[in-house]
C-alpha cells in the first residue's frame, strides 16, 4: 500500500517539476557535440509519454478530490496516519524515506492524498445490508493484549519457553522484551477491535484466536517490521449490538474496498463520476485521452 503511495508521489513531484520547466522554453538543459536539449523538448517528451499521461491524470484527480473532499481530512488525521505508518515500519522508516527520496513533509502529503481519496469513496460507495451483516458476524469486540517485543525469532522463542516453564509474564517481559513505545511497562496495549488497522494484522489474528489469559505458542512475525512478538490475550469484551458499531463496520468495509486491487474498476467509476460533476476538460491535445478511462467509466 505504502509503496504505491510513495511511487505515485515521486512521479508527481517529477512531472510537476517538468511542467514548471516547460513554462520557459528558452533555457538549455544540456549541450552536446550533437546538439542541445532544451526545456521545451524535455517537457514535450515527458508529457507525451505513457508515464507522463498517467501522472497528469493523477494530478487532475487529486486537485478535484482535494477541492470537494479535502475539508473532511484534518491535520490530525494526517498526523495519526503518519504516526501509525512510522510505527509499522519501525527502525526501517528512515531508510524507507531515504530510498524513496522523500522528506517527512512529502510523505505526509502522500498520506493526505490517500485520506482524501478515502473520503471521496466513502461519500459515493454504497454498502449493502448483506455486506454490513456479514461484517458484523465477523466482528471481534474490544480486546486487550500484552506484547513481548523481541528483536528476533530466537529471542521470542526463548521468552515463550520461559513462560512455559512457569516464569511470570512480568519477569519474562523484563528479561526479553525490547523497547516498544506503543505499550506500557508490562507490555499491554490499549484495547482494540477487529476494525482496527493500527495494530499489525498478524498480531490481531493471534490475539483474536486464543482464549483470555493464554499467549501465542510460537513467535508471531508481523506483516511489516523486523521484530517478533509473543502475544497474550488479556481480555475480550462482550460483543455489542450491531447498531453500536455500524459506523465502524462501514469505515472498515470502505477501507477494505479501497485496498482490494479487484475493485479498481469500481473505484474508477466513482472517480469518473466525481470528475464529470466537476466539468473536467483537457485543453492539451497530447493529454486529451489521459483521463478517458475515468471520464467514460460507468457511462
Amino acid at each position: 500500500m505504502h509503496r504505491k503511495v510513495i511511487w505515485g508521489f515521486i512521479v508527481i513531484v517529477f512531472i510537476a517539476g517538468v511542467a514548471y520547466l516547460g513554462l520557459s522554453t528558452s533555457k538549455t538543459l544540456a549541450t552536446t557535440d550533437a546538439g542541445k536539449i532544451t526545456q521545451e523538448e524535455y517537457y514535450d517528451k515527458v508529457k507525451s509519454s505513457s508515464a507522463g499521461k498517467q501522472v497528469f491524470a493523477q494530478m487532475v484527480i487529486d486537485k478535484v478530490l482535494e477541492k470537494q473532499y479535502g475539508s473532511q481530512v484534518s491535520k490530525s488525521d494526517v498526523t495519526n496516519a503518519y504516526t501509525t505508518s512510522k510505527a509499522q515500519y519501525g527502525d526501517s522508516f528512515a531508510s524507507m524515506l531515504s530510498q524513496s527520496g522523500l522528506t517527512d513533509t512529502q510523505y505526509k502529503d502522500s498520506l493526505r492524498e490517500k485520506l482524501v481519496m478515502n473520503a471521496a469513496v466513502k461519500a459515493n460507495y454504497k454498502i449493502s445490508k448483506d455486506k454490513l451483516n456479514d461484517a458484523y458476524n465477523n466482528y471481534v469486540p474490544d480486546t486487550t493484549i500484552s506484547l513481548i517485543t523481541a528483536k528476533d525469532e530466537d529471542t521470542a522463542q526463548q521468552a515463550i519457553d520461559a513462560l512455559n516453564n512457569g516464569t511470570s509474564w512480568d519477569d519474562v517481559y523484563k528479561q526479553y522484551s525490547s523497547k516498544n513505545a506503543q505499550v506500557n511497562k508490562s507490555g499491554q496495549l490499549p484495547a482494540f477491535d477487529s476494525t482496527n488497522t493500527t495494530v499489525d494484522s498478524e498480531i490481531r489474528k493471534a490475539a483474536f484466536n486464543q482464549d483470555n489469559g493464554t499467549y501465542s505458542s510460537s513467535p508471531v512475525k508481523p506483516s511489516s517490521g523486523s521484530n517478533y512478538y509473543v502475544v497474550r490475550t488479556d481480555n475480550m469484551a462482550s460483543k455489542p449490538a450491531e447498531s453500536k458499531v455500524e459506523q465502524k463496520l462501514k469505515d472498515k468495509l470502505i477501507s477494505d474496498f479501497l485496498n482490494d486491487s479487484n475493485n479498481s474498476t469500481e473505484i474508477q467509476k466513482i472517480v469518473g463520476k466525481i470528475l464529470r460533476q466537476n466539468d473536467v476538460t483537457i485543453k492539451d491535445s497530447d493529454l486529451k485521452n489521459a483521463l478517458s478511462g475515468y471520464l467514460t467509466a460507468g457511462v
